[in-house]
Parts: C-alpha cells; structure tokens; sequence
C-alpha cells in the first residue's frame, strides 16, 4: 500500500512546518490548561501551587529534545529488524519490572511505573513506542501477505496481545484496549479482509465485556457510563461533575482560572478529565479549539504519510497519528460521556511525564518523515 509519486509534482522539504506548529499549539495550551487545572491540587499535595506545574515543565522539556532529536534522526534508520526485537525485548522486561517490589511502583490500584531512584515512568508507553516501529516494519515487509490470517495477521496480533496481556493484568484496561483497537484499525487500513476483521471482533468483544463485568471496579464504570443519576455520589459523581462543568462553561467559558470545578469537585481535574476544566474555563469555543488542533494535527500526519516514497514510512506515520488520535477520541469521549471512564489520557494535555514524552518521541518520528517526504 504504497502512494505513487511523479518527480515533477514533488519538492523536498525540511519538515512539515503545518504539523510543528499544530504540535507546539496543543503543547502550549496543554501547558496552560496543565497549570489551571493542578493549580489547587498541586498546593493541596505540596505546599506549593506551581509544584506541578514546574515538573510538567521540565516534562516539556525533555519532550521537546526528543522530538527534536527523533526528527533529526533518518526514520529509514529504525527499520532494522535488530532495533525492532530490541524494542520488543526492552518492553516485555519493562512491563513484567512493573511488578517486582522495589522497582515496579503502584499508583492507585495498579502497578503501571517503574522506579530507578527518582526516575519514574511509565513502562506501557515504551510499549507503544516499540509496538509502532515492530508493526511499520512488519508491515512495509510483509503486506503482501496482509490477506493471509496465518501469515500476515497472526504476526502482529500475536505481539500486540502479549503487551496487552501484560497492560491488562497491571491493571491497565484502557490502555490494553487502546492497543488492541490501535492494531486492528492499522492491519485493516494495511489491507485485511472484512472476514478477518469480523472473526477478531467476534473474539475480542466478548471477552473485552467478560473482564468489564467481572472486574467490579470495571463493572462500575460500566453502571455509572450507563445511568450517572443512579448513584450521584458514588460511582457516578465523576462523570457528572465532568458534565456539570461543560454546562457552567457554556459557550465562551466562565474564564481562564476561574471554573469552580477543579476545586475538588471534580476528581482528576489535570488528568483524565482536564478536558471538562477546558470546557468550563474556556466553553464550547476551547473545547472546538482543542478538536480542531487535534483535526489539523491528524490531517497533516495522514497527509505525510501519503506523501512518503517508502512503506516504512509510510505505516509509521499511520500508525503514529492513529495511535494518538484514538487516545485523543477516547479520552474526549470519556469527558463527554460517550465512552465509559478508561483511565486513558489526553495527548498534550494530562497531567503526566511518560505519556507527554512518548508523545513528542511520536511527533519526531513523523517530523523525521516529512523531512524526506515528497509533497
């Protein structure tokens, strides 16, 4: 699946000036949003307002050298089945340290970190990282055989499940089913059958409800995506606080800084649901703001990827852009009470150094692209 190119309608380009800066705007005003919003979590935690904030950063800061540092870098250089096992190896072993004692770190119910001295991350997003290279390569080798179950298919599921297996069990469901979607949506745009795609579905949405009611804490976020009014103070006081603060934002928000609603009110206000204090502080307006820089930031990504002259490229930049719109969509959703709560953050904007980091590593890689794109 490789876009044709006539030499005399292409040009060479540095990098995609259009996608750096709609990567720069969502970091800007995810930074902002990042302050608004932990401002009175961070001195509730710390003593200090700004404590968070300062920490997101520096998070920034590291991202932006990794972008910096995966554009300058020949994307052709990664596609080296050696690099690819590496990455996979690496991952596998990060995953299962999340659960040794004295190096795996707990956050809440989950075992999702990793600690060497006051380095901390989070291993499922070098997962993801690892996961987007293995699926580019295989597929820019192997996609003609992308119509064959045994060969083209069974390959990249067999991987993509066993991270999944581990995400799922630290436990992290949002994330596992994140992936699981992510590589079904890149093998069925590389060319898999319908039939293929139906029998998977048919497998994985049973038991995808299987560990959602079995799990109670799951079941929950089922109840409570379901009917919120049940239980407006248990289960479903989240997601109504997230709707409530919509509703005060109205069309042109209540003002930067100035919605009620982070004030513990609404629990994870800089993290899961920091798209409900956009909405009230900066009303419809910022919500559509927000949509639309992820819009413009998906359709540059696409728009590199047909411009590539080589698969490679070209699958890792669809699968790159994929993987951070769905998250985008399902944490979007989440806010908006579409999808049922999944933990899952919003690219740019949570609170959070290993998913901001992984992100701008994702960006570079496209950036890294569209330096040799031809559009």
């Amino acid at each position: 699946m490789r876009p044709f190119h006539t030499e005399e309608h292409a040009r060479e380009i540095d990098f995609d000036v259009i996608f750096f800066l709609a990567t720069m705007a969502l970091l800007v005003l995810g930074t902002v949003m990042i302050f608004s919003s932990s401002y009175f979590v961070s001195k509730e935690l710390y003593g200090n307002g700004i404590a968070m904030t300062r920490r997101h950063l520096l998070h920034v800061i590291i991202g932006t050298v990794a972008m910096i540092g995966f554009m300058c870098t020949d994307y052709r250089k990664l596609c080296s089945r050696p690099l690819v096992f590496i990455g996979l190896i690496g991952s596998v072993i990060g995953l299962l340290l999340c659960f040794v004692p004295g190096i795996g770190h707990a956050g809440g119910h989950s075992r999702r970190w990793i600690g060497i001295g006051a380095f901390t991350f989070q291993a499922s997003e070098v997962a993801k990282l690892a996961l987007i290279l293995f699926v580019a390569n295989f597929l820019s080798k192997k996609s003609k055989n992308i119509k064959e179950f045994s060969t083209g298919i069974v390959p990249v599921l067999t991987i993509v499940a066993l991270m999944c297996l581990l995400i799922f069990i630290e436990p992290d469901f949002g994330t596992a089913a994140a992936i699981g979607i992510w590589s079904l949506l890149i093998l069925f745009m590389a060319g898999m059958r319908w039939k293929h795609l139906l029998w998977i579905l048919g497998v994985a949405i049973p038991l995808g409800t299987l560990a959602m009611i079995l799990e109670p804490y799951r079941k929950a976020r089922l109840t409570a995506f379901l009917n919120p009014w049940n239980d407006m103070l248990g289960i479903g006081y989240q997601i109504i606080q997230s709707m409530v603060g919509f509703a005060k934002g109205g069309f042109l928000g209540s003002g930067l800084g100035a919605g009620s609603q982070k004030l513990f009110y609404l629990p994870a206000p800089h993290t899961d649901f920091i798209l409900s204090v956009v909405g009230e502080e900066l009303g419809f307006l910022g919500v559509a703001l927000v949509a639309g820089l992820f819009g413009v930031w998906i359709w540059r990504g696409f728009s590199i990827a047909l411009a590539t002259n080589d698969s490679f490229g070209f699958y890792l930049v669809v699968g790159s852009v994929c993987l951070i719109g769905l998250q985008a969509a399902l944490n979007m959703g989440v806010a908006l009470s579409v999808f049922p709560t999944t933990g899952i953050a919003l690219p740019f904007f949570s609170y959070g150094g290993s998913p901001l980091i992984s992100t701008m590593c994702i960006c570079g890689l496209v950036l890294s692209v569209s330096r040799r794109a031809r559009l």
